[in-house]
């Protein structure tokens, strides 16, 4: 198993490089009529859940490939030398993210696949540069550890930390390569307190009808005839409400 000071350094050089990775522009996000931020929220975590899965899939079977000739590389040879490319993930990733945006955004989903499928594939082989390191001072030092005594469990550990850098399954909900979905899903309104307050876009357009039907003559009267409560907000009073909604 990597020491503390092996731990830091796979962290350290994993993070720096799978942020650069996070920077990258993505395709075009589709719209999807999310619910709320909480379905939204939902979503993410439960598929960053069935990629790890699919991850641990993936690393079990290359682990037990170990090929049928001596003179030719198997998946367990290219897993241990960190040199695998995880076609399988290239392959099954996809209908994996698919739940995410409701099976919409077909480009935008196969530029995320990509973005995960090389932040896993940093983060394995920064892990196998690492250990070989740790392992040839261990050797050096007169210290002896089976290379693959802690590999599988500590390499899935680091792939599934890489998925999680960039899908970014933290409280914040825009931030991250998610947040091109997320920013095309909803807009945002301020209240007069600076509370910020996220609404689906399709859930636009429903207030603001709301808000135009009350200043409508016809609208705006009771069975009575009489004025409905509605018409009790003036005119610049709604034009400061809509004012707070971020329609772009």
């Amino acid at each position: 198993m990597c020491s503390t000071r092996c731990t830091c350094l796979v962290f350290t050089s994993m993070q720096a490089i799978i942020g650069a990775l996070g920077t990258r522009s993505l395709a075009r996000a589709p719209y999807v009529d999310f619910e709320d931020v909480d379905e939204f929220r939902a979503l993410r975590s439960s598929t960053a859940l069935r990629y790890a899965r699919l991850i641990a899939r993936v690393v079990d079977s290359h682990m037990q490939n170990r090929g049928v000739s001596k003179f030719d590389w198997s998946k367990t040879d290219e897993m241990l030398m960190g040199v695998s490319n995880f076609p399988e993930l290239r392959k099954h990733g996809v209908a994996v993210l698919m739940r995410l945006t409701h099976k919409r955004g077909l480009g935008f989903l196969l530029s995320l696949n990509n973005t995960i499928i090389m932040a896993v594939t940093v983060a394995c082989r920064t892990y196998c540069d690492v250990h070989r390191d740790s392992m040839l001072r261990d050797l050096h030092n007169g210290r002896s550890e089976s290379l693959t005594a802690n590999y599988v469990r500590d390499v899935k550990h680091y792939m599934v930390r890489a998925l999680l850098l960039i899908v970014c399954t933290s409280s914040s909900v825009d931030d991250g390569p998610l947040n091109s979905l997320f920013r095309e899903c909803f807009a945002t309104m301020h209240y007069p307190t600076h509370i910020l307050f996220y609404i689906p876009r399709h859930r636009v357009r429903e207030y603001v009808l709301a808000l135009a039907c009350i200043t409508h003559a016809r609208l705006g009267c009771g069975a009575d005839g009489g004025p409905l409560m509605g018409q009790c907000l003036q005119e610049d009073t709604l034009r400061m409400i809509v004012g707070f909604i971020d329609f772009h």
